[in-house]
């Protein structure tokens, strides 16, 4: 009778175990993590949360003490309600997963809980000991009774805890944590312990720090397993075996495939908790690079399933041959959303036999694309993988990003993308004459100008990779076989990378240029008292380096160019370097040579001649002006404009060898940095020897691109006589140059805000008071930067009509 008793109790306890692990924790997946983009978006998001809180700290909001004294101190009678929150959200919310952790052991979950603990205490004791315990805030008496710690570690500590848990556990759990710790952060400043900003920054370094943990190890699918998705799927009333996760996956979506009793392919589509993670950053990062920033977004699992279902059965409608729906709703504890599908007999394209792909197939494909186009469907991922070759027909899968009513764009995506695929698989030759044979010139000429890699599926775009040819030639075939001109591109991306490295640029550049004004604020009696025969002389002096530049660019070609054309270029120049940087401004000159009839080899090592010439002079001087200069400057103090340098120069040394270490010891990078640079070397290199065979060339080249530094130190020199004060010219070109090098390589057009805070750190640090080395910089800068853009644009308006450029 014990032993009887016994066996229940313990079979009573091996049913209760997964039971509870199924309320605290979220499914395994088998055990499989994951290293996720919103991670990553995660802890840049986190980074840049605390980078911008530390001046706002340092600045006092009056709107932020104004809010934590609103909130603080709290009604008497809730006072105990708001600490035991306080308490509850933080401490309680570690002692909850301590817990946990003990009942449902997971070895993995406990071990990178323990390490984000001890990141973040770590993290919080450095920026203590960096920042100060207040993080520079000045005390006044605002803060009586308040806590201006910073950071309030205490806080991070449990948010980088409960952060790096929360992917562990279960959903109930989940909300749980994210209710307990969102009402803390709002305690802490009601009761005081911590200020709006403080709370707000040291909840983005737990975050940062988990989002790093998680990128680094990776964290768990949020999925069911295989074996679990077996015995679980029955809930949706069909019977699937030998089920096992497909090779090509989509983050948000597990795909999944196995067979029914008869031996045919089931395909599943799961969604787990990372759905809406998945599709709202998808969302987001197509609206802020695309113009078409894809179909519409569903945040709800179910209903993400049943829309692709839907119009999966709209396609199949439309008599297109699609997967048979089998199922969808719901299943299993974590209820997850889950699709069924039987695919029809036959491989996808990508896989399909040669011999299967004949012209009949090629015209079947865009005979489906076009059936779904009259039917206003669009696919939204067409590709080698989703078009399915069958002794039935070709027929299409993954209808996930499809979308009801779609616009003619994204209709020539589909067509485009089809297109595409094809060419991949058989080539442009084979794929522009079923184009001519199916297509109308319309659909043909709408379906080129998205026919770029934009508009294409993720497997496609990786192939093109490897031949970057296959599209402007599939494109040139399409309209010959179609009868119509190559049309120009649609614009597919709303930013490209280059924009948003200068956007960024020049965010920071407006920071800077902000603190250069203010300090101009601080030394407008300075500039008021100037001697304005100095600052006339300032303005001429700096208008002459554009005709040494001139003078320097003629000579960069074989041949003779006119003098005025090559100096209303450097003219234009101005503007255009403020607008696009350096190298919009060689991009400038190589269009000008071309213009000039020179072929494209020759404009490019050309232009490369004449940038490089002027960096050559200004290293030359630099090197030859430093054993003067040397003994006039001090070591640097702690004022606000030789910090921003001081960070600004580490942060140039420290790129530019993440730049030279990656491509020194990454193989790829550094064939690919070879293949990219060595032509173009040896054209400048026979450039050189062509231009070398006229030694005057070589004289003029040398003698403008030095003379052109020489003049601009002379500018910065009376503009430092225009207030009183003088610097040799030895020191002024060791100041001049490190500024330059400080504002080409951080990405800011024109250098603006960074060359400025350059120039006065290294003018104080020669002996020249802040007041009047503020004064001349900004003199300097008005006429060098400031204003010849103005007359710079309506020069290069005036070579644009005149087709110089």
């Amino acid at each position: 009778m014990a032993r009887v008793a016994s066996e229940e109790v313990a079979g009573t306890e091996r049913r209760a175990a997964p039971r509870l692990r199924a309320a605290v924790l979220g499914p395994r997946g088998g055990g499989t993590t994951r290293r996720r983009a919103s991670d990553a978006f995660r802890l840049v998001f986190a980074v840049i949360v605390v980078a911008v809180s530390i001046p706002v700290m340092q600045a006092n909001s009056a709107a932020e003490l104004r809010l934590a004294h609103f909130l603080n101190p709290p009604p008497e009678a809730i006072s105990w309600l708001v600490t035991t929150v306080f308490w509850l959200g933080s401490v309680g919310v570690i002692a909850l997963l301590a817990v946990l952790g003990l009942l449902v052991p997971r070895l993995v979950a406990v071990r990178w809980t323990a390490v984000a603990a001890v990141v973040t205490w770590a993290i919080c004791l450095l920026l203590g000991q960096i920042l100060g315990p207040s993080a520079g805030r000045p005390m006044i008496d605002a803060l009586a009774g308040l806590d201006p710690s910073y950071p309030v570690t205490q806080f991070a500590v449990t948010i980088a805890v409960a952060s790096t848990a929360l992917p562990y556990l279960s959903r109930p759990l989940h909300r749980l944590v994210t209710s307990l710790v969102t009402l803390a952060s709002v305690a802490a400043v009601v009761t005081g312990s911590a200020l709006p900003v403080n709370t707000v920054s040291s909840l983005a370094i737990g975050w940062g720090v988990a989002a790093a943990i998680h990128l680094a190890a990776g964290s768990p699918l949020g999925l069911p397993s295989a074996g679990e998705i077996t015995k679980w799927i029955t809930d949706l009333g069909v019977s699937v075996e030998g089920i096992t996760r497909a090779p090509n996956q989509t983050w948000g979506v597990e795909r999944l495939t196995g067979h029914d009793g008869a031996g045919r392919t089931i395909e599943l589509s799961v969604y787990g908790r990372d759905a809406s993670d998945a599709r709202v950053l998808a969302k987001l990062w197509r609206f802020c690079f695309y113009r078409d920033s894809g179909p519409t977004l569903i945040l709800d699992r179910l209903q993400q399933v049943e829309h692709e279902a839907y119009l999966t059965l709209m396609a199949e409608r439309a008599d297109v041959l699609v997967p048979e729906v089998l199922a969808v709703g719901r299943f299993g504890p974590s209820r997850d959303a889950a699709l069924v599908t039987r695919l029809p007999a036959g491989r996808a394209l990508a896989v399909a036999d040669d011999a299967s792909l004949s012209d009949e197939t090629l015209d079947e494909i865009l005979q489906a694309v076009l059936r779904l186009r009259k039917a206003h469907l669009a696919h939204g991922t067409l590709g080698a993988d989703t078009i399915i070759v069958s002794p039935a027909g070709v027929g299409l899968r993954d209808f996930r990003s499809a979308s009801a009513a779609a616009a003619d764009g994204r209709l020539d995506g589909d067509m485009a993308a089809a297109l595409a695929a094809m060419a991949v698989r058989t080539g442009p030759e084979r794929t522009a004459a079923a184009a001519g044979r199916v297509l109308d010139a319309d659909t043909a000429r709408g379906a080129l100008v998205h026919l770029q890699r934009a508009a294409l599926d993720p497997g496609t775009v990786q192939v093109l990779h490897q031949n970057k040819h296959l599209l402007p030639q599939l494109r040139a075939a399409i309209a010959t076989a179609s009868g119509i001109e190559v049309p120009k591109l649609a614009e597919a991306k709303r930013i490209s990378w280059v924009n948003l490295i200068f956007g960024i640029g020049t965010l920071i550049g407006v920071w800077a240029i902000i603190g250069v004004l203010a300090d101009v604020g601080e030394s407008l009696d300075v500039i008021k008292g100037a001697s304005w025969g100095w600052v006339a002389l300032t303005f001429v002096l700096a208008q002459l380096p554009i005709a040494a530049e001139a003078w320097a660019l003629n000579s960069a070609v074989p041949g003779q160019l006119p003098y005025g054309r090559c100096l209303a270029l450097e003219t234009s120049n101005t503007f255009t370097a403020l607008v696009g940087g350096d190298t919009a401004v060689f991009a400038v000159r190589v269009r000008f040579f071309q213009r000039q009839g020179y072929d494209a080899t020759v404009a490019v090592s050309s232009g490369a001649i004449a940038t490089t010439a002027s960096w050559t002079a200004k290293g030359l001087l630099f090197l030859i002006a430093i054993p003067f200069a040397a003994g006039n400057f001090e070591a640097p103090s702690s004022s606000g404009d030789r910090q921003t340098a001081i960070w600004i120069v580490l942060a140039v040394v420290l790129a530019a060898g993440i730049a030279i270490a990656v491509v020194t010891l990454v193989p790829r990078v550094r064939r690919l940095a070879s293949s990219r640079v060595r032509p173009v070397l040896v054209n400048i290199w026979s450039n050189v020897k062509t231009i070398a065979a006229e030694p005057r060339k070589i004289a003029y080249i040398a003698s403008g691109s030095v003379l052109a530094q020489l003049l601009v130190a002379a500018a910065l020199g009376a503009a430092l006589h225009a207030v009183g004060q003088q610097a040799s010219l030895a020191t002024i070109l060791v100041v001049m140059t490190l500024a330059s090098i400080i504002g080409g390589a951080v990405p800011i057009p024109g250098g603006l805000g960074v060359v400025e805070a350059g120039l006065i750190a290294g003018l104080t640090a020669a002996g020249i008071p802040q007041d009047q080395a503020v004064a001349a910089v900004f003199i300097q800068r008005l006429f060098t930067a400031y204003l010849p853009p103005i007359w710079g644009w309506a020069t290069l308006a005036w070579m644009r009509r005149r087709e110089y450029v």
